[in-house]
């Protein structure tokens, strides 16, 4: 019975303290999450719904416009008002007091206005499908943007366990061979100094892998939070690196058209949409002609009580034309015109910024890519070296024909060899990224990952 108890005891404390198995997230997966998930993104699609919002409220002037009121006045003093005495048989020249109404007046209306022309608001229509072109394209770049962003935690993520792993099988050799030298030196073929030494050194690892967990723990934090994974959850960032750059003559060939770019297409639609503005200031200038419909009741009497009965209501109708002539407005609408084409000339020396600016980015990331490309191939050759020359010195190391300083030096310089490889590895990773973005081929950022 103790026996049952504590193998139960033992199965509840192994599952209680049981590692989470690690959730596999390839960088095609990770950056649909990302955009699945971006506040940024999000916020940009508000924008777009919250402009057809605005283009509804706008196409509402073009509707007929109704209004209705109703005023209920009570004048304890009525208005006096001065009639010819000539009406009441007295001289031409004279006038007569008179007071009209009553005090207690009831009156209601309706009237219906509905434009007919309005120059301004037909150059305005335009407007609309280009505000909504200019959304779109601020939520492409939103997602580029994220895009980018993601990737490249995803690759540093990438890195780091890449660079972990090897100092992890360099420690298990580190620790092999200090096994050797303990034996070595309770034998006597060795001294308590190269003990010290390759403890010394597998001190150094220890520390060295410690701060590259901590490292991979944030960056997989910053990936799972752009990407909406709860930060209790567990993650691998996983991607094949059998032939880093196996893909690079594909990379070479793309070109730079800053034209296709889409912070140009964004500059080429605010300018449109400054020109559409300017053109209907302009129109507002051009008389506005609307039709319009009214009707009234009004009912007075000398107290409030309307709804007597054998009371007459008094009705009115009317029907017209409204001609709105502007003729002088202090130049309001001449300084807008005028602010407008300061925007213009603004958002022009933008666009030459831009042109020269990718350029430089173009330029210098082919010459990144270049680079990483041939001090990739430079590393792969210096791994190979390096490790042969370890083998060697540790077989020499056995049989007591090379001295110790000689293989602890070798190693270093293989643990560095694999760490400046595989730093070169995502070296080329992180530059075929900035070249997408150079070339506004971001979206093709997971094809950079076969």
């Amino acid at each position: 019975m103790k026996h049952l108890i504590l193998l139960t005891g033992c199965l509840l404390a192994a599952k209680l303290f049981a590692q989470p198995t690690a959730r596999p997230v390839s960088l095609a997966e990770a950056l649909d999450l990302a955009l699945s998930n971006s506040a940024q993104i999000k916020k940009a699609q508000l924008d777009r719904d919250a402009l057809e919002l605005r283009l509804k409220e706008g196409r509402a002037a073009a509707l007929p416009q109704i209004h209705a009121g109703l005023g209920l006045d009570y004048f304890p003093v009525l208005p006096t008002q001065f009639l010819p005495a000539e009406l009441f048989g007295g001289p031409g020249d004279a006038y007569v007091p008179a007071t009209f109404g009553q005090p207690w007046q009831l009156a209601g209306t309706v009237r219906v206005e509905q434009q007919i022309y309005n120059e301004a608001g037909r150059r305005m229509a335009p407007a609309a499908n280009t505000s909504r072109a200019l959304l779109d394209l601020l939520s492409a770049r939103s997602e580029e943007e994220v895009l980018y962003n993601t990737a490249t935690v995803f690759f540093q993520a990438q890195q780091t366990e890449q660079l972990q792993r090897s100092v992890s099988a360099n420690l298990e050799k580190l620790k092999t061979l200090q096994r050797m030298a303990e034996l070595q030196y309770k034998n006597d073929y060795a001294t308590s100094t190269d003990v010290r030494r390759i403890q010394m050194a597998r001190t150094n690892l220890e520390t060295q892998q410690y701060n590259l967990t901590n490292g991979i723990r944030a960056l997989h934090q910053t990936l799972q939070f752009l990407c909406g994974i709860p930060l209790d959850e567990t993650i691998n960032p996983v991607q094949e690196l059998a032939n880093p750059a196996a893909d690079s003559a594909r990379w070479m060939a793309l070109a730079l058209e800053p034209e296709a770019s889409t912070e140009y297409r964004l500059l080429q639609r605010q300018t449109e949409l400054l020109r559409i503005q300017a053109h209907s200031l302009r129109a507002g200038n051009i008389p506005q002609l609307s039709a319009y419909a009214a009707g009234a009741f009004q009912n007075q009497r000398p107290n409030p009580n309307f709804f007597e009965s054998g009371r007459r209501w008094y009705g009115l109708a009317a029907l017209g034309l409204k001609v709105d002539i502007p003729i002088f407005d202090g130049f309001r609408r001449r300084t807008k015109i005028d602010q407008i084409s300061l925007e213009s000339l603004k958002i022009e020396e933008d666009r030459q910024v831009l042109v020269r600016a990718k350029n430089l980015e173009f330029n210098q990331a082919r010459d990144q890519l270049l680079g990483a490309i041939q001090m990739l191939r430079t590393q792969v050759e210096n791994v190979a070296l390096a490790r042969d020359i370890t083998d060697k010195l540790t077989l020499q190391y056995k049989e007591g024909v090379a001295p110790l300083s000689d293989l602890l030096n070798t190693q270093t310089a293989k643990a560095e060899a694999e760490s400046h490889y595989w730093q070169q590895v995502f070296g080329y990773k992180l530059a075929v990224l900035r070249l997408l973005k150079a070339t506004g081929q971001i979206r093709q950022i997971a094809q950079a990952n076969q």
